[in-house]
């Protein structure tokens, strides 16, 4: 039942990408019904995404929150935050580097021990804060990416093909930074709270995702200052949003790959 709902999970995510590429690339780009179809492919992604993660709970009143399952909850918020954004704003686009990266997590099977999180304990709110800016965060690095690409075509006079149907550079790098922003605000608070619930991150071995989580926001503090004081933007203010994801990333999943698998 697992395997054959993944398989759906990846499926669907695909099929949805694809779809998103298809009518950026199309010049009937008024066809409702394409848009339709898109809507209702991914929301069956979600749908089934959402079952998947039932697992996760157990009758302990805890949630297991392995590296497997850990990706599988990031994704998922990914995945949701971006369907809303799509609807209400202009950021369905992202949607060609997100959703082949979260369908990809369904093909591999994790095998490894559980690691329990209390859902009456205070920790529990830090967990699900540190979630939520790993995605927002996460939606910034794909925007760097698509930022860069578009920026290059642009420079080189080859602005063709899905280039043509993305918002104008200065609405792309405007909402770079208005992603940015609020994934520091939910890494803030969740350096704020990790500090407050934690006892003791060296006892529990959480000293170097501490360090690397901090270092991670302070890159993205700065990065933000440097625009609104040096005008930093473009490709040189995603290649920064991209080395702070970067750290950020090690700082959590490459932290629970080596405490889990390999250790």
């Amino acid at each position: 039942m697992g395997n054959t709902l993944n398989f759906f999970i990846f499926l669907f995510y695909i099929m949805t990408a694809f779809s998103i590429w298809r009518l950026m690339a199309s010049y009937s780009k008024s066809l409702r019904a394409y848009q339709i179809i898109i809507w209702l492919l991914w929301l069956l992604a979600i749908i089934c995404h959402a079952y998947s993660m039932t697992p996760i709970f157990d009758n302990n009143y805890s949630v297991n929150l392995s590296i497997n399952y850990a990706l599988v909850a990031v994704a998922f918020i990914i995945s949701i935050t971006l369907y809303i954004s799509s609807i209400v704003g202009n950021t369905q686009f992202l949607g060609i580097i997100i959703l082949p990266i979260i369908s990809v997590i369904f093909l591999f099977d994790f095998s490894n021990m559980p690691v329990n999180v209390p859902l009456n304990n205070f920790l529990f709110i830090h967990v699900i804060i540190s979630l939520i800016s790993y995605s927002i965060l996460c939606l910034s690095a794909a925007q760097s990416l698509i930022l860069k690409i578009q920026e290059k075509k642009l420079q080189s006079n080859q602005p063709i093909g899905l280039i043509t149907s993305l918002p104008s550079l200065d609405a792309m790098d405007n909402l770079l930074f208005k992603i940015l922003a609020l994934g520091v605000l939910f890494l803030s608070a969740s350096l704020i709270t990790g500090f407050i619930f934690l006892e003791d991150i060296f006892a529990q071995h959480l000293a170097h995702k501490t360090i690397l989580s901090i270092l991670a926001w302070v890159i993205f503090v700065l990065l933000i200052f440097s625009r609104k004081i040096y005008g930093w933007r473009g490709s040189k203010a995603a290649n920064i949003t991209l080395v702070g994801f970067f750290i950020l990333f090690l700082s959590y999943f490459g932290t629970k790959t080596v405490l889990e698998i390999i250790l």
